[in-house]
């Protein structure tokens, strides 16, 4: 799938719906809640926002993007990008994530210890059905891809209108 100017402006324009709303907000307090069931544990190292040095990538849809953009304080730059690209990490890693209350689920869902019961994976996995119904429920290309990429495209699409 090719993410143009296009495709971006629809994703932001769908997840400014009352359906995309409620579906995200609803999923971050299940989210919320199993978290508080589980009780993992985060020391907030950053481990998990230094993509490259902890040997794991997070993958979203273009909805859940638009969705976080449109919730941003300050959107990075296309350099902003490709410098976290260069660096291995999250572009909002400044001291720690800098977007912690707009962060995606994936996110939300993933620590860095162990998971042996596999709820995280559980968790994930459901989440991402009901995010991919959305897109169908909305009727806006689906594209899951690498959240670097996905800011990328939305970062150009943001300069060229």
């Amino acid at each position: 799938m090719v993410m143009d100017a296009a495709v971006v402006a629809r994703w932001r324009t769908a997840a400014a719906s009352d359906d995309a709303q409620a579906t995200i907000a609803g999923l971050q307090n299940e989210i919320a809640a199993e978290i508080l069931r589980q009780r993992p544990v985060c020391i907030s190292s950053g481990r998990c926002c230094r993509f490259e040095a902890h040997g794991h990538r997070l993958y979203l849809t273009g909805l859940e993007t638009a969705w976080t953009w449109a919730r941003l304080t300050r959107r990075p730059s296309m350099r902003e990008v490709e410098m976290a690209v260069h660096d291995g990490s999250c572009p909002f890693l400044l001291s720690g994530c800098s977007v912690h209350e707009v962060r995606p689920t994936g996110c939300r869902i993933y620590f860095c210890e162990r998971d042996p019961a596999g709820w995280q994976s559980a968790l994930a996995e459901r989440c991402h059905r009901e995010i991919r119904s959305l897109h169908d429920r909305l009727d806006v290309p689906y594209c899951y891809a690498e959240w670097r990429s996905l800011l990328a495209g939305f970062a150009a699409a943001e300069t060229t209108s």
